[in-house]
């Protein structure tokens, strides 16, 4: 089969900078095993900014194009409504079938709907967050909050098809057709998962992530803090020591021993990390925003095959099995119980597991391509 070219266009950063960059190119190792090609339009933070597009060194055997990250609300505004660079990569891959946007801004879809579609090029979309926008100046709070809305109410109208996180966002969107449900995506082969597991001397939690409102790392520390000294330790991804007392804890609050902070790690080294605990933690507390998104840690978690504490959000308690507790809420004494209990159980070799491994879902999106792209309107 030779569907031709899907364009995947957003803020991502390649080649494994976040975790928009592993969702967008596991998504297209999808894709290419039922026949298309994908063609990534990318973002890139560098210190040296550029105009127009930049042709970058293939990853993955997929093309890779970026452009100047947008900071001002100037730069914003063109990447909204110029399509210049899009049509140029439009005319560069002939065979173009669609344009997938990545959490793109509600305007640049429609602006794209208005001129793609007449030539023949679908429009897709892949939505993974609802965002409640907190921050910022008041201006800019109500118009991402305006966009937002457009995206959750709007959207499906305009678009061909959508790709959706999780199925709190499928039920909202399936009234339009057309929807594919994909959770965060692995590749089995990929080495990340191949590396050896490094046990520490005593027993290890981790947690991985990006500490904010929507994750409760405060509450982690409590519950860890009950442990006797010297029993376990904890190590904690994604901030540092000095991050965390800055921006997230209680000014003069005592952390507890035996925590080290790693600060950012590449994505290589934190699953090597994660590989090498005996349990992976974190919570999330129930919201609009964690219900429609699906937590990108806990597929990386689950696949490494160690166990899992954390709460019942988004589609989790589907994919949980017997490795994994789910709390019904988010506090300090059911977290301590659940870690105790999983500090005094047998402790195992744990195996690779497959369940999100982008090979699960050939069929489903086989049958969702053969209803969107190759449909004729």
């Amino acid at each position: 089969m030779n569907g031709g070219t899907l364009i995947c266009v957003g803020n991502f950063e390649l080649p494994d900078k976040n975790a928009a960059a592993h969702r967008v190119v596991n998504n297209a190792k999808l894709f290419r095993s039922i026949g298309y090609r994908t063609v990534f339009l990318g973002a890139c933070r560098d210190a040296d900014r550029f105009e127009g597009l930049a042709r970058r060194e293939d990853y993955e055997g997929f093309a890779v194009y970026e452009r100047a990250y947008p900071v001002t609300a100037r730069q914003w505004a063109s990447q909204m409504f110029d399509l210049k660079d899009l049509i140029s990569l439009t005319q560069r891959y002939a065979d173009t079938a669609a344009i997938v946007f990545y959490n793109a801004p509600y305007t640049a879809v429609r602006r794209a709907c208005g001129y793609f579609p007449r030539r023949g090029i679908r429009i897709l979309y892949d939505c993974t967050e609802w965002n409640d926008f907190t921050e910022g100046s008041f201006l800019k709070k109500k118009v991402k909050s305006l966009d937002s809305i457009l995206i959750e109410n709007y959207l499906p109208e305009l678009c061909s098809g959508m790709i959706v996180v999780s199925r709190t966002m499928q039920a909202r969107y399936e009234k339009n057709g057309g929807v594919l449900l994909l959770p965060p995506l692995i590749d089995k082969e990929d080495a990340v998962w191949r590396q050896e597991r490094h046990k520490e001397d005593r027993f290890c939690f981790c947690y991985a992530g990006s500490p904010s409102d929507k994750e409760r790392l405060d509450l982690l520390l409590a519950a860890f803090s009950a442990f006797p000294e010297g029993k376990a330790m904890l190590k904690i991804i994604g901030v540092t020591e000095k991050e965390y007392r800055t921006r997230l804890s209680d000014e003069g609050s005592d952390l507890p021993r035996d925590v080290v902070f790693y600060g950012r790690l590449s994505h290589n080294d934190a699953v090597r990390e994660i590989l090498g605990c005996d349990c992976f933690v974190f919570l999330r507390e129930k919201s609009r925003r964690n219900t429609a998104g699906f937590p990108t840690k806990f597929v990386e978690a689950f696949t490494c095959g160690v166990p899992v504490i954390t709460t019942e959000v988004s589609d989790v308690p589907l994919y949980a099995d017997a490795d994994c507790t789910v709390l019904p809420d988010a506090s300090a004494d059911d977290l301590f119980d659940a870690m105790k209990k999983t500090y005094n159980g047998l402790h195992v070799n744990r195996a690779l597991k497959e369940t999100f491994d982008y090979r699960k879902y050939e069929d489903d999106c086989r049958r969702w391509s053969e209803r969107v792209l190759c449909r004729n309107d």
